[in-house]
């Protein structure tokens, strides 16, 4: 599958908290994304985002492929949020407005309640700026 839907269609946030571009590519378990640093950003101070925010983009990231998922099983988009993260690294401490970043989620186990994805963030260069293992809980499924 190469066209997927807007992520606005896939990822349960509204502009201007919804911060990725597109979803870029995705199987189950998998999906990569992509997102621009923009002026407008909530999180984006004197021209730059922290990066420590990159948690909630890559929180983002899953959130895609989670929504493909469902789209692609013709299900509703599910809420569900970051209940814990392990071993982040930052590999920089923060990014400027205009960089485009490449964002990955791989689930790594999960059950229909809680599941737990592997994110990785990357620059332009394809140099590596964050990762996480996060853990998620899941809200329950929309009525058909």
């Amino acid at each position: 599958m190469t066209a997927f839907p807007a992520v606005s269609e896939l990822v349960p946030h509204e502009p201007p908290v919804l911060a990725l571009d597109a979803l870029v590519a995705w199987r189950p378990g998998h999906a990569e994304a992509r997102l621009t640093v923009r002026p407008d950003d909530p999180f984006v101070r004197d021209g730059r985002l922290d990066a420590v925010v990159l948690l909630e983009y890559m929180a983002q990231a899953v959130a895609a492929c989670l929504g493909m998922e469902a789209y692609a099983g013709s299900g509703g988009v599910r809420v569900g949020m970051v209940i814990a993260c392990r071993q982040m690294a930052i590999r920089r401490p923060s990014l400027a407005v205009g960089e485009v970043l490449a964002i990955s989620a791989d689930r790594v186990r999960g059950t229909d309640a809680l599941s737990h994805y592997d994110g990785a963030v990357r620059d332009g260069d394809g140099e590596l700026v964050a990762s996480a293992t996060m853990t998620l809980v899941h809200g329950e499924k929309p009525p058909d």
